[in-house]
Formats: structure tokens, C-alpha cells, sequence
């Protein structure tokens, strides 16, 4: 086991001024593992910009610019973020947001598809249910 201990006493971190902090879990929690590249970086910048509430206020284009990401990747990760309950958005105001107890893994698109197809189809059983209670028959006029 390693001992922790300071390699370069001159250049120790100190908080001068304003301060921000990552809460642990975000990594031993499993938050990290399922955010792409742009995610984490998106994630970090906020972090590292808000205030002690986790607002922020740069402008889309500033946070482009600085990250050095085009802005459909920072839509992309904005969207991802905000998907997996990390970030709150209201233009042009960030939020970073305390961490949920779990990491939420979003719904693939084939997931959300296959749900709306088994939702219609309980629509169209309920449809036909109420047409045979009726005494109708689809395809025919009461």
C-alpha cells in the first residue's frame, strides 16, 4: 500500500478565492463510467464554473470555444447530462445538480420504440374491447 505523501511542498493547492469541488461518488459511485467524452468534459467545466449552488451562466458559444467542441457535441452532451438527471437547463442558466442515490441510465431509442409499440397496442386492445362491449365490430358503423 502507498503512503501519501506531498512531492512538491512549493506548489500545494490552496482555496484562494472562489472554490469548487466534485463529490466522490461521481466516480465511485459509477456516475463517470457511463458519460461519453464530451459528457465528462461538459461535466467538469460546470463544475469548475458554478457557483456553490451550481449555477452557471456561459453562454453556449464561450463554452464551445473554451472546450474547444462544436455545438451540436455540447447539445449532445447537454442532452445527456440532463438525461441522466446531472444537469438542469433553462437558456441560458446551468445547474449542476446533486447526484442521484444511483447512476440512471437513459433508455436506448430501440427501448423507447419497443415501449410506444407496446403502448399502442394496449390502446388498440382497449379500443377493441370497448367496440365489442358496444357491439360494434372495427371496420363497421354503430
Amino acid at each position: 500500500m502507498y503512503r501519501k505523501r506531498i512531492l512538491n511542498g512549493s506548489r500545494v493547492r490552496k482555496i484562494q478565492g472562489s472554490f469548487s469541488w466534485i463529490d466522490n461518488r461521481f466516480i465511485t459511485g459509477g456516475f463517470l463510467r457511463d458519460l461519453s467524452a464530451v459528457e465528462i468534459l461538459l461535466y467538469f467545466f460546470l463544475v469548475s464554473v458554478s457557483d456553490r449552488n451550481g449555477i452557471s451562466f456561459y453562454h453556449d458559444d464561450k463554452i464551445c470555444s473554451l472546450l474547444k467542441i462544436g455545438l451540436t457535441s455540447l447539445g449532445e452532451a447537454r442532452d445527456g447530462l440532463i438525461s441522466k438527471s446531472l444537469l438542469a437547463y433553462e437558456h441560458p442558466i446551468y445547474q449542476v445538480l446533486s447526484l442521484p442515490p444511483e447512476p440512471i441510465i437513459p433508455l436506448t431509442r430501440e427501448e423507447i420504440l419497443e415501449q410506444q409499440r407496446q403502448m399502442t397496442a394496449q390502446h388498440m386492445k382497449q379500443i377493441r374491447e370497448k367496440l365489442n362491449e358496444q357491439g360494434t365490430q372495427p371496420g363497421q358503423t354503430a
